[in-house]
C-alpha cells in the first residue's frame, strides 16, 4: 500500500484540524459568493465537548463545500484543506486498492453509487458524442439483467436504450450466446457504440461478472466501446478477497469504477466514489458552473 496509512485517533484529530485550518471559517470569516454556509447552532450544536474527539463530526459541521472534481484543473481555494483529505482518500481507491497509476486517473467523492454509475453513463454518452461525432440513438447500455436499478435510471435520464443481458438461474453468470445475438441484432438497429456496465457484487446475489464473458463479443465484432465496473456494493470487500482482480484499472479495458462506502465499509450515506482514467472526465464537466474555479 503507497497511501493507506494507520492513524492514531490523536493523528486523525490533527490530520482533520490541520485541513480545517485551511478551510473558509463559516463561523468568522466573510462567505459571500460561496454556495454553502455555516450549519444553523439551534439545529447543529457546534461548541457541542465532543467534537473535539470526533474528527468526521467536526468536518461535518464545519461543512465545507467540495462541488466539482479536485483531481484535475484548479479547485476553490476557500476549501483547500478538505479537498487534499478528499485527494487523499481518492489516491487509497485508485492506486492502492484498484491499480491505477500514480496520477493516471481522475475522480471525486459523490453522493452515492447511483450517482456514480450515472456520473459514468453521461461521461461516456459525452465521450462518444464528442470524439466521433455519436448520435444519442446510435448508443446503448450493455448490463445484465441483476444490475442495479441505477443503470435502468439512468438509461432514461440520458435517453439511452439498454441491453439488459440475461444470466444463468444457477451461477447470475451472463448468458454468452444470447449477448452475441443482443449485440448483433443491436447493430442491426443502428447502434454503433456501447457502454458496458460489469458488476463487482450485484446487490441481491452477490454476484461479479467477468469481463471477458463481455470483451471477448465486443472484440470479435470489432464494436467501440467503454467498459464502467460498478463496484457499489462489493468494491470494499472483493479486491482483498480475490486472487487476481481483473476488475480494475490493472486490466486495460476497465476505465472506470464506482465504489459506495455507505455499504460495505460501514461509512455514512453520501460517501459514494467515481473513478475514471485520465482524459474522459473532461466530457462531463459543467463548464456553465462559472462561480467554481
Amino acid at each position: 500500500m503507497l497511501h493507506w496509512k494507520k492513524l492514531t485517533k490523536k493523528e486523525q484529530i490533527e490530520r482533520v484540524q490541520t485541513a480545517l485550518s485551511k478551510n473558509v471559517n463559516f463561523a468568522k470569516d466573510a462567505t459571500l459568493g460561496y454556495p454553502a454556509s455555516k450549519l444553523d447552532g439551534k439545529v447543529f450544536y457546534t461548541d457541542a465537548p465532543f467534537l473535539k474527539d470526533a474528527p468526521v463530526l467536526m468536518t461535518f459541521v464545519a461543512n465545507p463545500n467540495h462541488i466539482g472534481c479536485h483531481t484535475v484543473g484548479v479547485s476553490e481555494s476557500a476549501f483547500a484543506g478538505t479537498h487534499e483529505i478528499e485527494r487523499e482518500a481518492l489516491d487509497i481507491l485508485a492506486v492502492d486498492v484498484f491499480g491505477s497509476e500514480e496520477n493516471e486517473y481522475d475522480g471525486y467523492i459523490a453522493t452515492g453509487g447511483t450517482e456514480a454509475n450515472i456520473q459514468a453513463m453521461w461521461m461516456y454518452r459525452n465521450y462518444f458524442m464528442n470524439t466521433f461525432g455519436a448520435k444519442a440513438s446510435e448508443i446503448v447500455l450493455i448490463a445484465s439483467e441483476d444490475t442495479h436499478y441505477s443503470i435502468a435510471k439512468g438509461s432514461n435520464l440520458l435517453m439511452l436504450d439498454w441491453i439488459k443481458v440475461p444470466v444463468s438461474f444457477d451461477d447470475r453468470k451472463i448468458n454468452v450466446v444470447t449477448f452475441e445475438n443482443q449485440i448483433l441484432e443491436a447493430q442491426k438497429q443502428g447502434k454503433k457504440y456501447f457502454i458496458v456496465f460489469c458488476n463487482m457484487g450485484t446487490t441481491m446475489f452477490g454476484s461479479v461478472d467477468h469481463p471477458d464473458d463481455y470483451i471477448s463479443l465486443l472484440e470479435k465484432y470489432s464494436l467501440n466501446y467503454k467498459m464502467h465496473v460498478d463496484a457499489a456494493y462489493g468494491g470494499f470487500v472483493y479486491p482483498f478477497l480475490a486472487k487476481e482482480n481483473p476488475l480494475s484499472f490493472k486490466n486495460p479495458s476497465i476505465s472506470s469504477i464506482t465504489i459506495d462506502a455507505h455499504k460495505m465499509l460501514q461509512a455514512p450515506y453520501g460517501t459514494g466514489i467515481f473513478l475514471c482514467r485520465k482524459g474522459l472526465i473532461e466530457n462531463a464537466l459543467t463548464k456553465e458552473a462559472a462561480y467554481v474555479e
